[in-house]
Order: structure tokens, then sequence, then C-alpha cells
């Protein structure tokens, strides 16, 4: 039976709207900052054939993972055995979790009249789920077991009753129990207040009117997708990227880890191959098959359908393939910890592939890594152990009208945030002494890259461990775009009490001292076109705003700027920039590029 329009908006809305409200439960119950502050997961509604029917904003790389949850708890549980009050929670990477350990998922599935009719879903970060070091993200692992307690889809609840032993488990498994199983029960709370939402709406249009509005909003994605996909001229179009690899800096384990994706639009149908992609590795770069598929998903819907709410239809006409065993689809008992590298570029990879085919609607690359950091140890206010998880914001790439957006976090963190200072040394032992963009360091371009950010913490009267990995610094800075150059890598510094600095990319479990200052400073986007065609005055403005220094707007844009009056001498930037083209024509002239030259093209 069609559903009326009118009805189907609503329906459509009212599971949009259950799905909010698994979020703000989570917001207003959680108790760790990585929750109710960085927002660090993603909930939505799923049928009972677990697609995906409504979402709201959360991380893009873990919403499309969680059907992947659903398909694992019936296959492990048994569909037979589910009942209604059941709730299932998991975490295995290669069982129902399809990330790393520390992402715990939540299930409840709706029954109405004796039937799961669909599912309430989340998956969010706990700060600590056992593994060699705190923070359960690491950057020296080898194996899986070293990463974590895992759990297969399990029940957490039965028939509406706590499952102690699993809740006493899960404590005994994580250095910080209270807000873990805290965590937890928010979850927990937030996927039933959801499927009581879903049953809601089905008693108010009944079921039968329900399933049929559930395909029809899968039916509608499909159709709208199919549409965007014809405006994309066939072709099949390639592009790489080199990561730096895993392990310590100064105990490497894997190095220049090769990803390949080569695209193929054929009408109404999008391929994505993942094949030249480097094997899996030694190290924790890993990423189970459910996380890359999620970040393809993002890619594709960048460019096809972005301002539309998603569901599992558009993605029907998408086919991605993953060669068994390789980076992007390791097999157990690979470590995967820090599987988000990866994947963080592959969106970017998306949009460099397509570039020639759709100048017009694509960035240049973003700084493209979470810079997941992990601080820990024995607050002094209190004696009790803490775990702070976070990631910083970065530059996005120039585009072809406008700049990149300064300080947001990596594409596949989607809607994320910082958490405030005022937040962080109320709840951590020590101070913030700077949060500010990082002068220089989007790429120059016509439209500039935006700029990357710089946050200090001073380790107040305690010795605090430091975890922290970072990629895309020496082979594969975040690249610009049709003569765009590439933004500034992030890089994470340690400044010691005798004057020592430390430069770290990936480091596990490094020792702070009281007084210490680790400062993490990201990387900015790249550049759309050649910054000798930049507005003279746009770049007049950046240095007034201090998002350029005068040295770089000379050196990089041409623009002569008078440092009295703060104007632009209009005849010597005009002679300095027919100067700086013969010499780049020459090939004098300097180039801010990555050890990596990407190449991507229509075949």
């Amino acid at each position: 039976m069609r559903t009326d329009p009118i009805t189907l908006e609503v329906i459509r809305n009212g599971l949009i709207a259950a799905s909010r409200d698994i979020r703000r439960t989570v917001e207003r119950a959680a108790y760790s900052p990585v929750l109710y502050e960085v927002v660090d997961f993603s909930c939505g509604i799923f049928d009972s054939e677990a697609n995906t029917i409504a979402e709201t904003p959360g991380l893009p790389s873990f919403l499309g993972s969680l059907g992947y949850a659903i398909r694992s708890a019936y296959s492990t549980i048994g569909r037979d055995n589910l009942r209604p009050g059941d709730v299932i929670l998991c975490n295995d990477p290669y069982n129902g979790g399809g990330t790393h350990c520390p992402d715990i998922v939540v299930l409840c599935p709706t029954f109405y009249e004796g039937e799961i009719r669909g599912w309430a879903a989340f998956r969010g970060h706990t700060v600590d789920m056992g593994g060699i070091y705190p923070g359960g993200w690491y950057s020296n692992t080898t194996e899986v077991f070293q990463e974590g307690f895992r759990l297969p889809p399990i029940k957490i609840m039965v028939e509406g009753k706590p499952n102690e032993d699993v809740f006493r488990l899960i404590g005994a498994n994580s250095r910080v129990p209270d807000a873990v199983l805290g965590d937890i029960r928010a979850m927990i709370a937030a996927v039933r207040t959801g499927s009581k939402r879903f049953c809601k709406v089905i008693d108010k249009y009944g079921i039968g009117v329900m399933l049929g509005a559930l395909q029809e909003i899968l039916d509608q994605g499909e159709r709208m997708s199919r549409a965007a996909i014809r405006r994309i001229p066939n072709g099949t179009y390639c592009a790489e990227a080199l990561l730096d690899g895993d392990g310590n800096d100064d105990a490497p384990l894997d190095e220049k880890l090769r990803l390949k994706v080569t695209i193929t639009v054929e009408d109404e149908e999008v391929t994505m191959d993942f094949t030249g992609t480097d094997h899996q590795c030694r190290g924790p770069m890993n990423v189970p098959e459910p996380s890359t598929i999620c970040a393809s998903r993002y890619g594709f819907k960048v460019i096809t359908t972005p301002d539309r709410p998603s569901n599992e239809g558009f993605f029907r006409p998408l086919k991605i393939i993953i060669p068994e065993g390789s980076l992007l689809k390791a097999q157990f008992p690979a470590a995967c910890a820090m599987w988000p590298t990866p994947t963080n570029v592959i969106p970017d990879l998306v949009l460099k592939a397509l570039a020639p085919a759709m100048p017009d609607q694509v960035r240049a690359g973003h700084f493209g890594d979470c810079m997941a950091n992990f601080i820990y140890g024995t607050d002094p206010r209190t004696g009790r152990y803490y775990v702070c998880a976070e990631g910083d914001a970065g530059g996005y790439g120039g585009k072809p009208n406008a700049d990149g957006e300064c300080a947001l976090f990596c594409m596949n963190l989607g809607d994320t945030y910082n958490v405030p200072a005022e937040v962080e040394e109320v709840r951590f032992p020590w101070r913030v002494e700077r949060f500010e963009l990082q002068q220089d360091s989007g790429g120059p371009g016509r439209f500039r890259g935006g700029l990357g950010v710089r946050r200090d913490y001073r380790i107040l009267d305690h010795e605090a461990g430091l975890t922290v990995t970072t990629d895309r610094v020496n082979c594969c800075p975040p690249w610009g775009l049709f003569g765009g150059k590439d933004g500034k890598p992030s890089i994470t510094v340690v400044y010691r009490n005798d004057g020592n600095e430390e430069r770290w990319r990936k480091i596990s479990n490094l020792l702070l001292a009281p007084n210490e200052v680790v400062s993490f400073q990201t990387g900015g986007g790249g550049g759309y076109g050649s910054p000798l065609e930049r507005d003279p005055e746009r770049a007049l403005r950046d240095v007034i705003d201090g998002y350029v220094s005068l040295e770089n707007t000379r050196e990089e844009y041409g623009v002569v700027i008078d440092m009295e009056t703060m104007t632009i001498d209009n005849q010597a930037t005009e002679k300095l920039r027919e100067r700086m083209k013969e010499n780049r024509k020459g090939g004098l002239g300097y180039r801010r590029r990555s050890c990596l030259d990407l190449k991507a093209g229509a075949n």
C-alpha cells in the first residue's frame, strides 16, 4: 500500500525525532565528556532487516556499521531468541563491533504485536575497555587481543532486567569502571527510549501503513541517489595516498602504507574498487570491513546527495570492492586500534579522484586525521584514576568559490565538538594555556585552505601518560587541487622541563612530568587553484585577521603589502606575480608539496 506524501513525511520525521531522543538521552545522562561534550557517537532507527531508516547528526564512520551490528546480533544470538525488553551490547571488532574495542554498540529491538519491527541503535566511544595502556587507542599493538576486553553480541538486559554478570565483567576489565558503566547505562536508557518512540509512531498509524512507509522511504532515497549519479560524467577515476604508517615514531612497525581507489561511474551506478591497497599490516592501522564500507558511503554521499537525510536506500546504487586481507578488510586477529586513520582518508580520496569530472563540486584535501589523543593518570585533587579521550579540529580544503573552513573535526568525525577549556580544567588536572588558530597552516591557493588549531595543556601536580596517533605528516600532507598547495601537517610537541622539545606523530604511553606542556597542533587544508590568482584584497584581509603572515603573503601569493599603512602596493604586486609566474614555468618556484604527489584523473 502506497503511503500518501503528507503521512510519509510525518512518519519520516517522527522516526528522525526518535533518533534524536536517543542522542538527547545520552547527552543528558552520560558520565564522560567524550560523550556529552565531544558527542563521539552515532545513533539511528533501523527496520527489522537492519536497514538504516532514520538518523541524527553524529559520526558518519559509526552510523553505517550499526546495521552490521544488528545482523551480527541475529547470527550470534538468534532472531528467535530475542524477547521484548532485551538490550544487546557488543564491541568485538570482528563480531558486531566493526571498529575497535573502546567503541560500544547498544541495540534495542522494537517489538510490536509479538514481532521485531525495527531497532533503536547506538554506538559510542568509552574511555577505557582495558588493553595494554589506558584509552584503548594505540600505535604499537600487533594483535587485537592486546587492545581491550571484547564482547560479541550479548544480552546486557534480559526481558527488561539487567544482566549483572555482564556489568561485573565489564567493570572488572576497565581502569575507570564507574565512568564506563555509567556511560553504558546511559546508552541503554537511550535506545530503550528510541524504541518506545518507534512504537508510538506505529501506534498512531498502524503497522500496515508503517511498513509501507518504511519501504517508500528507502525507495525515495534510491531514486534521489540515482538522479544525482546521472549528473556525474561516466568514466573511471583513480586516486591514491600514502600513509605514514603505524608503530611509535621511535619504533615503527609499518611505513608508507598505500591506499588506492578506482571509481567507475556508469549511468546510475557507482563502483568503488580498493584493489591496489596494501595488504593488512603488522601494527594497528588495520580496518574491519564494516568501517571501510562506512567511509566509502560517506564519500559517496558527499558527491551525490549531501543535504538529504540519509537512509539505506541512498546506497543501493553503490558497489564497494575491498580485497580480502587488505588494509581495508583486515582479517582476525589483526590489530585495529587505529582503524580511523585510513578511513579518514577515503572521503578525501573520493573527492580527489572525481575532481577532474566535477571540479566545481569538490574541495582540496583536509587535514584528514582524528588527531586522537589520550591523557591519563591519577588526579592529585581526588586520588581517582582518570582517562581523557579527545580529538582535535583542523583545516578543510579550499573550495571552488570559497576558502576552506577553519577548526572543524575531520570528515569521518562529522558533528563532533571539542571539550570547552572550562570543562577541561574542572574535570582534569591540567591548565589550558593556549587554544588558537595556527597562522599559515592553510595551504596557499586562489582559495586557501582552512587553518588548523593549537591546543596546549600544562600538566599540574602529577605524572601523566600520553598516547597520540597522527598521520598525513610525512608522506601525504593535506593536498592542494588545481595548482593549490598543500596544507601544513599536524604534529604534537612536548615541551620538557629541561628545555627540550619533542615532536611526535605517534607514541603510546609517553610519560609527562608535572609542569610539562603538551601541545596538539593540527594541520590546515590544501589550497584550491593557484595562489597567484588570489584576490589581493582577500590576501590583505588574511594578514589583518592574523590568518596569514606578511612573509607568507609575499612568498606564496605574490602580494606586496605596505607594513606602515597596511595597504596593497598594486604595482609591486603585479611585477612580483609576473616574476613568480615566469620562475614557476621554469621550475624555479617554491613548491610546498607532499612526498607522494597524488595522481588522479579519468582513464
